[in-house]
């Protein structure tokens, strides 16, 4: 057996008992150990020697090269790209969070990461405030190069790419599905535009459904390939504020638009601000952020 890393590391994803943390255990140990390739001495000297327990060790000797993994393998490197831990194009920005994706499906341009990137997240239901609110900041922020990364969730992160799309700028968006599904399934015709002109990224294999904690690991993904993130709408308790806690902890710049004091949608925002948060006022508020190095 003579198997690439990269090889390696999208079977050991598609392995079932195999987490996110056991893969990324096996590949520190290669990190440690400058394996660039793997062969069956070097397997068992992972398994022998690696951080793992009986049933991590179980689960990839028997799934590694069972034909459901082959399966999954063959479906997935044909249905889309992948990007792993062990390629130089993966996101350094994104390699440094706490518990990075071993691999990233993908489908589209990938040139889109090495632009600056601004997250923008918020609630499902915005208020026309939101709407006007992004549809006055984030054209001109778009217009000066930098790709708008959210998650292609019902509300604001739909609007967020679509306003991306709508002034000839660049968006990449991160699911909580696999890139064989759509959720929600009414932006079936925008992940379909996504795919072809832009970029759109998972960490799950290609038909792997929607799941809560999809969604949470997700919001990691996006602060962590995001420079700054904006928080636009949310509620006190709300996935948006969960992604500004990631953001915090990867040392990522967090900006909230500010709202009324009485208004729902605009609790989690004005408390962010209140905690130490940038208030965006206008576009050049963000642009001084992510272009603060690159203008003249």
């Amino acid at each position: 057996m003579h198997l690439t890393c990269r090889d390696f590391l999208i079977r050991l994803v598609l392995t079932p008992g195999v987490s996110r943390k056991v893969a990324l255990v096996c590949w520190r140990w290669m990190q440690d150990h400058q394996v660039t390739r793997l062969t069956d001495p070097g397997l068992a000297d992972l398994l022998a020697h690696g951080e793992l327990t009986d049933r991590q060790r179980q689960a990839i000797q028997l799934g590694l090269f069972s034909d459901q993994v082959t399966q999954q393998f063959a479906l997935n490197t044909s249905r889309s790209q992948c990007l792993t831990l062990a390629d130089a194009a993966y996101p350094v920005a994104l390699r440094e969070i706490y518990e990075p994706p071993v691999v990233l499906f993908y489908l589209g341009n990938l040139a889109h990461l090495s632009a600056p990137q601004l997250g923008v997240v918020g609630t499902r239901h915005p208020s026309a405030y939101a709407f006007r609110t992004m549809q006055a900041v984030l054209p001109a922020v778009v217009q000066c190069g930098v790709t708008i990364v959210s998650g292609m969730a019902q509300g604001v992160d739909t609007l967020a790419h679509q306003v991306a799309l709508a002034h000839h700028g660049t968006t990449i968006a991160v699911v909580g599905t696999g890139l064989g599904r759509c959720y929600p399934a009414a932006n079936r015709p925008l992940m379909a535009q996504l795919t072809r002109q832009q970029l759109v990224v998972s960490e799950y294999p290609w038909a792997a459904g929607p799941a809560k904690f999809h969604f949470v690991e997700r919001n990691r993904v996006i602060s962590g390939l995001s420079q700054s993130l904006l928080v636009v709408e949310a509620a006190r308790r709300s996935g948006s504020l969960i992604t500004a806690n990631f953001a915090l902890q990867e040392n990522r710049n967090v900006l909230a638009i500010p709202g009324a004091i009485d208004a729902p949608n605009s609790v989690g925002t004005n408390e962010l601000i209140l905690a130490g948060a940038k208030p965006i006022l206008n576009s050049e508020h963000i642009i001084e952020e992510l272009l603060v190095d690159k203008r003249p």
